[in-house]
């Protein structure tokens, strides 16, 4: 088995968020796959995890001897930041210190670079090969001319599935004390600005119930100002912000689910929540956001794509159509998932 070294912030639970979930599943996978070693910040028990506290940059001594041991093949850097400065700083400095193992990066959104730091980059820092579901980050490496590849995501298609029936919904709307008898139109995601929520508060009414599952991961820095969760509440949505042991009952007691978004920084490339609601068989109305149209387009009548300001008379639409909740197009991307990143790392996958 090729050694693989896999490089990142964070590798510990709840793994509530498409960062470190993507970030695990990865994990999971390179582990039963090849000799793997992690090193992160911030990780679980686990043999091959070494945890360290250095600096940001992961400069450090601790961190070069780790490598030089283990003489890793292959090293995986997947940073949180996503594509900033830093994260090719690191990247740069995890390449000296596992000379010459082939690196690859991986980034799920895009992240604005200053002229002289993308210019940097291009002469200094530029990765060889790279893998994002971002088509705003992709096309900023395809400029920098940086080798890059459009990165599906994987869904746990074993957690987020089909309910049984109607009886089944409406026992798990009781269980999280939600209305039995409204249209009941859900949302993941961080209480920021940049989520668009606001654009929800016209879709609630009497017959229509919002809620919004706020994910107990969110960053300091991504935190929004105090009268987002006012102006929503006082407008009747339902914020849940406990953890949820296990989300997919939110979105099988749900008839949509919804994503405003349209900020290309207040989301990963290709939103999770999105796929797992279609692998819960449950409709979506969202923006025109990354990757989810070229990877699952109108996903057979049960993806309907519009600007926030139409949602309203979208959601008329979709009310109105009929369509199959067994079938998606979310049960193909995880073998393609897979593919993608075996191919970008040169190493055979042999699990199935």
């Amino acid at each position: 088995m090729k050694k693989v070294l896999l490089v990142t912030e964070i590798l510990s639970p709840p793994f509530d968020e498409g960062i470190k979930k993507t970030v695990f599943n990865i994990y999971s996978d390179l582990k039963a796959n090849c000799n793997l070693r992690v090193i992160c910040r911030e990780g679980f028990e686990d043999e091959n995890i070494k945890v360290v506290k250095t600096n940001p940059l992961f400069f450090s001594s601790e961190v070069f001897s780790y490598i030089r041991a283990f003489k890793p093949e292959r090293v995986v850097y997947f940073p949180f930041a996503s594509g900033t400065f830093a994260s090719y700083l690191r990247l740069k400095v995890l390449s000296l210190f596992s000379f010459p193992s082939k690196k690859v990066f991986i980034a799920l959104q895009a992240k604005k670079l200053k002229p002289w730091q993308k210019l940097f980059v291009q002469l200094f820092l530029k990765p060889k090969s790279a893998l994002t579901p971002s088509p705003d980050l992709h096309k900023i490496w395809d400029e920098m001319s940086i080798k890059s590849s459009i990165l599906p995501l994987w869904t746990d298609l074993n957690r987020f599935r089909l309910i049984a029936d109607s009886s089944t919904k409406s026992a798990l709307r009781r269980k999280y004390k939600l209305p039995e008898d409204k249209f009941i139109i859900s949302h993941m995601g961080h209480l920021n600005i940049g989520r668009n929520l606001h654009s929800l508060i016209p879709l609630q009414s009497k017959e229509v119930q919002i809620v919004v599952v706020s994910s107990t991961s969110t960053p300091k820095d991504a935190l929004g100002p105090e009268d987002i969760r006012t102006d929503l509440e006082k407008n009747g949505i339902i914020i849940l912000d406990h953890y949820i042991d296990d989300i997919a009952e939110i979105y099988q007691l749900s008839d949509v689910y919804i994503f405003p978004v349209k900020a290309i920084n207040s989301s990963i490339g290709m939103p999770l929540s999105i796929l797992e609601a279609r692998a819960c068989g449950i409709k979506v109305l969202t923006t025109d956001f990354g990757s989810i149209k070229s990877f699952m387009g109108d996903d057979f009548g049960n993806i309907f794509y519009s600007e926030p300001e139409n949602f309203a008379e979208e959601l008329k639409k979709l009310r109105e159509s009929s369509s199959n909740p067994e079938q998606s197009n979310v049960y193909s991307l995880n073998q393609e998932f897979l593919n993608t990143v075996y191919q970008a790392i040169d190493v055979k996958r042999y699990t199935n």
